[in-house]
């Protein structure tokens, strides 16, 4: 009996095989590292008007310092705004002590840095 040729079955694989790698239209998106707290900490330690408020804070109440709560970064934000920032002796400061910063990733450094510090 002679072979019997399955050429259904080639083109269905190769089908499946075309629609599968239809799915990919490009290169991955390129991901966002979190934000660590060690990182943000360094950052706004580096941060020149951050560093001059936390002083300022600290000679009117020795107990005040930076308290960084990041949010869950699962989605890879790229910017990153954080509010009442400043804690003194473990509660909310004075509001006459509060400060908020913004984190933002730069794609082409491809690294985190503080975009905005208000206080």
């Amino acid at each position: 009996m002679p072979p019997v040729k399955k050429l259904p079955d080639c083109v269905a694989l190769l089908t499946c095989c075309i629609l599968s790698f239809s799915g990919c239209s490009g290169p991955p998106k390129p991901t966002v590292p979190a934000l660590t707290p060690e990182n943000a900490a360094a950052l706004l330690q580096e941060y020149p008007k951050a560093q001059t408020w936390i002083s300022y804070v600290k000679k009117q109440n020795a107990s005040c310092d930076y308290r960084l709560d990041l949010p869950d970064q699962a989605s890879q934000p790229t910017t990153l705004d954080l509010d009442h920032i400043v804690l003194c002796g473990g509660r909310p400061s004075p509001k006459e002590f509060d400060a908020s910063v913004s984190f933002e990733y730069d794609k082409g450094a491809q690294r985190w840095a503080v975009s905005r510090f208000a206080s």
